[in-house]
């Protein structure tokens, strides 16, 4: 049955087929190849995976962000990135990483921070003398910190796949993604090298707490999200929904949209939600075949067969994730794979939050290499350059975040020091 469903998904992605249904498809190949499981099962399984309290935070989280978005709260933030960092080498470079930062907090979206933060710096960049190459590969890169910072849909799915806690999950974002940003501001250093760019005038204290005091409403909410999660006051879940009304009030209450506005937004949040819960159920059914055949087992006794070197083990586990993010995207990759490695991290006495981290960070890099590249698909169509053009500044980037990933494999108070200083 295994080489079937094996078989069978490399097929149906080789012709095209969404990934989602590839998964969903190959799993029924496989059931209908070993015959012992009766097809009413999958239904079953795809219902049960998705009826979860905790993933009921996925459509809220990516709702509120857009609603913020919606209200005008991405330019506040342009804004204080600007008055922070617009005067170092790189200028609006460096902003497009901090901003993405800031919207990180409110979105939990690599695609929403690529649209949202792209479409308002990546003109002013080509203005400042940025190929249009470059500035699309910068505003990509910023927003892989999109489902790192909290608040993540891509921690909520891992969380309700294994259990973890989700309030932990999320705060091991805040080290990494601050490593990350570090890196990809130097990656912009190096590259602003290569052009003549405009240079903005230090902002002063004045400029620089008018700025703060626009931003506060967009950074009242990750404050609620996180702090109310650690305390203990609301689950990830309920915290969606704080979120909602803080948008929609702030939005109403500050009259930079309408109900109208607000109402398409909920349709484009609602057609964003539906296709992760489509892929989540099509990999729900891949994982349990796989478990079921007792892949992650054999694997994990292979592994300890081979060697007993933890750091071997979690370099192979990086190579399999750069790999496999090569030809799938993010969240079906994490889906697919977490019940294979998990038991993995388990047998060598890896730190689970840490490893959850690994594993989100190094299939999240797959978002940025061909032939997937959808946030550098997102961003070149903004910069109205072609993609192919973008590879070469791509590389030096993409090698920088590699960098970071292993020093976050290999560093795991990186992950956990906002955890434990948090208890």
């Amino acid at each position: 049955m295994l080489i079937a469903l094996v078989v069978s998904l490399v097929v149906f992605i080789a012709i095209g087929m969404p990934i989602a249904f590839s998964m969903g498809l190959a799993s029924v190949v496989a059931l209908l190849v070993d015959g012992s499981v009766p097809l009413i099962v999958l239904p079953q399984k795809m219902y049960s995976s998705l009826d979860s309290f905790p993933l009921l935070a996925i459509p809220l989280f990516i709702l509120a962000g857009s609603v913020m978005n919606v209200g005008g709260i991405t330019t506040s933030l342009v804004g204080l990135a600007r008055a922070l960092v617009g005067h170092l080498q790189g200028g609006l470079g460096h902003v497009t990483i901090i901003t993405n930062v800031l919207f990180s907090t409110i979105s939990g979206s690599a695609a929403a921070s690529a649209a949202a933060v792209g479409s308002m710096l990546i003109p002013e960049m080509k203005k400042d003398g940025y190929r249009a190459e470059d500035a699309a590969v910068i505003n990509a890169a910023g927003a892989i910190l999109g489902p790192i910072i909290p608040p993540s849909v891509v921690m909520v799915i891992y969380g309700a796949m294994t259990g973890l806690s989700i309030g932990t999950l999320l705060l091991t974002g805040i080290g990494p993604g601050i490593l990350v940003a570090l890196v990809l501001m130097a990656a912009v250093a190096i590259l602003a090298r290569r052009s003549t760019l405009k240079t903005y005038p230090r902002a002063g204290l004045a400029d620089t707490g008018r700025a703060v005091w626009q931003a506060i409403p967009a950074l009242i909410m990750p404050a609620i999200i996180v702090g109310g999660i650690v305390s203990g006051f609301f689950t990830a879940t309920e915290a969606g929904v704080i979120a909602v009304a803080y948008g929609v009030l702030f939005a109403l209450g500050t009259r930079r949209s309408t109900l109208g506005q607000l109402a398409a937004n909920l349709s484009d949040a609602t057609i964003v939600s539906s296709s992760i819960m489509i892929i989540l159920g099509g990999a729900a059914l891949f994982g349990w075949i796989v478990a079921r055949e007792g892949v992650p087992a054999m694997i994990a006794q292979w592994l300890q067969a081979t060697t007993d070197q933890a750091w071997v083990v979690m370099l192979l586990v990086l190579v399999v994730l750069l790999v496999v993010g090569i030809f799938i995207e993010p969240i079906p990759a994490m889906v697919m794979l977490v019940p294979v490695l998990q038991p993995i991290a388990d047998a060598y006495g890896f730190n689970p939050y840490h490893f959850a981290m690994v594993i989100t960070f190094g299939v999240l890099l797959g978002s940025l290499t061909p032939p997937v590249a959808v946030l550098v698909l997102i961003t070149c169509k903004i910069a109205r350059v072609d993609v192919n053009r973008a590879n070469r500044p791509l590389i030096a980037v993409f090698l920088c975040l590699v960098v970071a990933l292993f020093l976050i494999a290999f560093v795991p108070w990186i992950s956990l020091i906002a955890p434990r200083l948090l208890g």
